[in-house]
């Protein structure tokens, strides 16, 4: 008997062990950051960015009708598509559907009249015009602008780097973005919507000015985020002539007539703001919100529930970029303007209509027009500068020349991340460091005055990524790290200079990814740490003069492997007299 209480302790505890050792270990140790990929949820075109890349990079090897993605791809251009076509009336049964993609290079395409399906991506880096009724495609991306003509179907996304104009009663998939100008008819069905201006229930050339008949000076009121202002109520109703000064916390349905409401609103119940009322703050909600005729929120505006936006409703304001997220239904209502980010889980539906025999647009479909008005940002005082909102200028077209002034140490996080117009910078001498995404995406930024002159120390996560038109770097000797992708994507850039003495001491991963013009490169012999892939795609790199003690770093031991042509020199550490 007492055998078979040892052997079944024994078994116990044998089955046990591994259980407590786990639970000692889940206890005791510290937790570990997750090294994910967030570029998909900070950039919302992140998927047709990806694909233009991997296009225009393997373009200079196509062969024939084939091109090297992930792996070797058969396309068509225009003119084996007017081949179908012609082939196609001499056959009984139509047009087959086409199974490749379609790749329009260096001029605009027309998608043909008699062929209405595309199970693969089209690509133009010219313009693109859908005029096809009924014409389903997986994927569209354009270099310029686009039109999608009444009943044009997209099973994935469209994108253009420009302009998008969609007509009525077209099912946008599971994205629709563009870089200047969105407009939507009506009856038009999607799930994610991105532009840094939206037009919904309208269509080019006669867009609505969402500022019409409102008051400027409403826009200039400073929003409430103090916490001590916060009201928690438990009325429902908040009627208020003029503005209120404050936030409300509640767990009521929400109604707001008749009040700019200056702060947040954060409830569990639902949301109504009344025709003509405003919030210059955000909006959170646990249940449906209602943004009735007239209305506007400056803030972002997130539901757990449905959202319903009726017309002549402006969300956001110019030049900054907002979310509208429902977790629910949306329906946006006619004339209505949104800047930025729109996104329902189950469907969004902009003017809806659900009757079929109801009239549609029939007139000449148009491309939208975008003409930036230039903003030369300069700032009067080093004051002036602190107060400015971390994202001032995130993503603001019209942004063509930017001054830091004296005595500033940072370019704050995305402060000026997506300024795709911007053209100058003027540093100052104070410049100590570019914070995280703050000048990613200045694709157009080509002149950076004073940038050798700063005490720079630190370029961080992503700071100058994708500034494609520079083409050279001048690093002063005060520089100590390179953040992750720091510099990646500087497709132009040709000449990197690290000043005598540099005491660059980390290159983080990424750091000089697609740098493709970039022939030779001189790491100073103070680096000690190279991260992955900090040269992965720099297909024109020959040469790569470092110090020995970082061979074996991984950005550098990988180098035989990702760029197995270029020369590596490694330099011997230089001992004193």
């Amino acid at each position: 008997m007492k055998m078979i209480i040892v052997i079944s302790v024994v078994f116990v505890m044998m089955t046990l062990a591994p259980l407590l050792t786990a639970f000692i270990y889940y206890k005791t140790a510290k937790g570990v950051i997750l090294g994910i990929n967030q570029d998909k949820v900070r950039d919302p075109r992140y998927f047709s960015h990806s694909f233009s890349r991997m296009i225009k990079k393997a373009l200079p090897d196509i062969k024939e009708n084939t091109i090297k993605l992930s792996k070797e791809e058969h396309f068509l251009r225009p003119e084996d598509l007017q081949k179908i076509e012609e082939e196609a009336y001499r056959r009984v049964g139509g047009v087959e559907p086409v199974d490749e993609m379609v790749l329009a290079v260096g001029e605009n395409f027309n998608f043909p009249e008699h062929i209405l399906n595309y199970s693969k991506e089209v690509f133009s880096d010219k313009e693109i015009t859908a005029a096809v009724p009924r014409l389903t495609v997986r994927a569209i991306y354009s270099g310029s602008r686009i039109y999608l003509g009444n009943r044009t179907s997209i099973d994935r996304w469209v994108d253009a780097e420009q302009t998008l104009a969609v007509y009525d009663d077209c099912n946008l998939g599971m994205a629709a973005t563009a870089g200047h100008v969105l407009t939507l008819g009506k009856n038009v069905r999607f799930r994610r919507l991105y532009a840094p201006v939206v037009y919904f229930g309208q269509y080019p050339p006669n867009l609505v000015d969402p500022m019409e008949g409102r008051d400027e000076m409403t826009f200039m009121l400073p929003v409430v985020k103090d916490k001590r202002k916060e009201k928690h109520v438990t009325h429902e109703n908040m009627t208020s002539e003029g503005t209120a000064p404050y936030s409300i916390v509640t767990t009521k349905t929400m109604l707001v007539e008749d009040a700019i409401l200056q702060g947040d609103i954060h409830t569990d119940g639902s949301v109504r703001i009344c025709e003509g009322a405003g919030v210059l703050g955000n909006i959170f909600a646990e249940k449906g919100i209602l943004i009735e005729k007239g209305a506007f929120v400056v803030g972002n505006v997130f539901s757990q529930g449905k959202i319903e936006i009726r017309e002549n409703v402006m969300i956001g304001r110019k030049g900054r970029v907002i979310s509208v997220i429902s977790r629910d239904r949306m329906t946006v209502g006619e004339n209505t303007v949104i800047y930025g980010y729109v996104s329902s889980e189950t469907e969004g539906v902009v003017c809806p209509i659900y009757d079929t025999e109801a009239p549609r647009y029939s007139g000449q479909y148009n491309f939208a027009d975008y003409v930036p008005e230039e903003l030369h940002v300069r700032f009067d005082n080093l004051q002036d500068y602190v107060k400015a909102d971390d994202m001032a200028f995130r993503k603001d077209l019209g942004v063509v020349s930017a001054d830091i002034p004296q005595g500033a140490i940072s370019i704050r996080r995305s402060m000026f991340y997506g300024c795709a117009n911007m053209k100058k910078l003027t540093f100052p001498d104070t410049l100590e460091e570019i914070q995280d995404f703050a000048l990613r995406d200045c694709t157009a930024l080509e002149s950076m005055t004073g940038f050798e002159n700063t005490g720079l120390i630190n370029i961080g996560v992503s700071g100058l990524e994708n500034c494609n038109k520079i083409k050279e770097l001048n690093f002063p000797k005060t520089l100590k790290k390179l953040g992750n992708a720091s510099c990646a994507g500087m497709t132009e850039l040709i000449k990197v200079v690290f000043s005598e003495h540099c005491s660059l001491e980390e290159v983080g991963e990424h750091a000089f990814r697609d740098c493709t013009s970039l022939s030779d490169i001189s790491l100073p012999d103070s680096v000690t740490k190279v991260g992955v892939s900090a040269f992965r795609g720099c297909s024109g790199l020959k040469k790569i003069s470092i110090p020995k003690t970082v061979e074996d770093q991984p950005g550098i031991a990988e180098l035989s492997e990702i760029l197995p042509d270029a020369v590596v020199e490694f330099r011997e550490e230089v001992t004193g007299a």
